[in-house]
């Protein structure tokens, strides 16, 4: 790191034990576990090298897009040296400029071929102006910025960040947790230090333990980049530092942390069967990414109401909009939940114009049905149980026990054997198919129902075409278009550039308005161009529909429900919800960008 404007990392390998061999096949990966999308991170390798004790030049030969083949020349042990490009600001690549430098191992370290099971030595030469190193992995007594690892997987699953970043620790369970912050401007840390204990102090009862010795968060501020990706004992998030100048925003850029922290258990340790032992140079499929990211997306804010950091209000809000998106998006029904995660990385990663209609968010299923069959279990066991109950089995089965993943089948057993078979409907028509789920039947089990967020009960006023849009390059355009929609039938696509409605020339604002104090069923012309071309189209409005609901309590409320609705929600039904209006629009998908 002694150049750090330059955004390169000189990585230096010593590699032993080859005794024997005469060629060593050394690999970058194209992909990091948990973000299921390849990156194909060797495009950031450069100037490759190697060398033998002696200081003799070996041959190096690339043989894919991934990987290179070293002549060992019959040394036991050689030396490799590279750089690496690092200038991408995500939870998944790496970086380095004049402040800080963050490494995620997937992106800086080649895997020597038939070595990943060995334990590795890491030391880190930072630039001199750089005083503090963050990360999971163990530092090694008696050795300066010098820290060991298990093996490759270990060591790519520990992010690193270097830098003079302020350092915070607490304990929890006489465990230590330590926070790393990193910050252009000032934050204040002391609040978010001590929301982040509340978090682990009500994450780890779900599941009965703390499985490490030491956990560190690693928390990047900037002005726009976002994200979290977690790891064995540790996590990196970035967000923005806006987030954090109101109240509700904050509160909010916490389920980043609580979603994060409880993969602790729900992905790192318990884990689908596809997601390890880990192939780095191909995809890795599993049916249970509703399960693996979806249910953690569901606890991510029961996590935040049972620490006291979400009001009932706020926590009903947040599931509700998964419910929204659910409801409100033509791809719940072109999708299971297992059809999502299996296509995660054709689809999830790399949407387009199209990805409403017919890709949903195996997250958003995922956290939706996480209330379902959470309230599911609670009434069909009168309250004895609860989808904390599943996590905690499946966890001890598969984890604690045989140090396994578990198969796609298994998960949907221990429901059904917690929640006496009550769950299977659940999993034969809305997992296993793609039958629209009864919301309002759910959430009756705690006297609760959903209502049109806007008051809507009769069909709307206000006019609907369907599309999305957004200024680029001083031009209006379609950035994606709803189904069945006036749109739709009026050929307006997605990357069209609207120009003017009915004569009068639009920006996004003006055609919101046009649009909407429009009644539905009137005719809009439309002049618009598609690569190039001046088109005119006509469309005969809709009624738009409700994109927003609530969850509200029922007028009356049976005592069981009463019962459900405390345990769930940790509130007495006799306290009224104070709903807050002014919260910000989902972070899920906001539905109402659509006019």
């Amino acid at each position: 790191m002694k150049e750090p404007a330059t955004h390169f990392f000189q990585v230096g390998m010593r590699i032993g034990g080859l005794a024997g061999r005469e060629s060593l096949r050394v690999l970058m990966p194209v992909w990091s576990p948990g973000s299921y999308l390849v990156r194909d991170y060797a495009r950031n390798v450069l100037d490759l090298t190697a060398l033998d004790g002696s200081g003799r030049t070996l041959a190096v030969n690339r043989v894919s897009k991934n990987a290179w083949l070293v002549s060992t020349g019959g040394a036991d042990e050689i030396f490799l040296d590279y750089a690496v490009y690092a200038y991408i600001y995500t939870t998944n690549s790496s970086y380095l400029d004049t402040q800080h430098a963050v490494i995620n191992g997937t992106s800086a370290f080649l895997l020597s071929e038939g070595l990943g099971a060995e334990p590795v030595t890491l030391t880190v030469r930072p630039h001199d102006t750089w005083k503090v190193i963050s990360t999971g992995l163990q530092q090694l007594k008696g050795a300066i910025n010098q820290f060991g690892a298990e093996s490759y997987d270990v060591l790519v699953d520990s992010p690193i960040e270097v830098g003079n970043q302020h350092v915070h620790s607490f304990e929890v369970e006489g465990v230590k947790h330590e926070v790393s912050i990193f910050s252009p401007r000032p934050v204040d840390e002391g609040r978010l230090v001590s929301d982040l204990k509340r978090i682990v102090e009500a994450t780890f009862p779900i599941f009965g333990e703390i499985p490490y010795r030491r956990y560190v968060f690693l928390v990047d501020f900037g002005e726009t980049a976002t994200g979290g990706l977690e790891h064995l004992n540790s996590t990196l998030c970035i967000l923005s530092y806006l987030r954090l100048e109101s109240s509700s925003e904050y509160r909010r850029a916490l389920t980043l942390f609580s979603h994060e922290f409880f993969h602790t258990w729900n992905v790192k340790r318990m884990r689908p069967a596809g997601l390890g032992p880990f192939n780095y140079s191909e995809e890795t499929y599993t049916k249970s990414l509703w399960i693996a990211e979806g249910l953690t997306s569901y606890y991510e804010d029961v996590i935040l109401r049972r620490a006291g950091i979400f009001s009932v209000a706020e926590f009903l809000d947040d599931y509700c909009d998964n419910i929204d998106m659910m409801r409100s998006l033509p791809s719940s029904g072109r999708r299971t939940p297992e059809e999502s995660s299996f296509e995660a990385w054709i689809n999830h990663y790399r949407p387009n114009e199209n990805t409403p209609n017919v890709s949903p968010s195996y997250y958003w299923q995922g956290a939706a049905l996480g209330g379902v069959l959470d309230l599911t279990i609670r009434h069909a066991t009168m309250g004895e149980r609860s989808l904390d109950d599943v996590m905690r089995t499946v966890y001890r089965e598969t984890y604690v026990k045989e140090n396994r993943g578990y198969a796609d089948a298994e998960f949907e057993e221990v429901c059904s054997n917690v929640s006496g078979d009550a769950t299977s409907v659940i999993f034969k028509r809305h997992i296993h198919a793609r039958q629209p789920i009864d919301f309002d039947s759910y959430l009756a089990y705690a006297g609760l129902t959903l209502v049109p967020k806007n008051g809507q009960v009769t069909e709307s006023h206000e006019g609907f075409l369907g599309i999305k849009t957004a200024y680029q390059d001083g031009r209006l355009l379609v950035l994606s278009r709803l189904s069945g929609t006036p749109a739709e039938k009026s050929d307006l696509s997605g990357a069209d550039e609207i120009i003017a409605v009915d004569g009068l020339r639009v920006d996004g604002q003006k055609l919101a308005y046009y649009i909407a104090s429009s009644n539905p069923g009137r005719e809009v012309h439309i002049l618009a161009a598609r690569e190039g071309v001046i088109m005119e189209r006509t469309a005969r409005l809709a009624a738009k529909p409700s994109f927003e609901y609530r969850i509200v309590k029922k007028q009356t409320a049976s005592e069981a429900e009463k019962e459900i609705f405390k345990t769930w929600t940790l509130e007495s039904w006799e306290l009224p919800l104070v709903y807050v209006d002014s919260r910000p629009s989902p972070v899920k998908g906001r539905m109402l960008d659509y006019i």
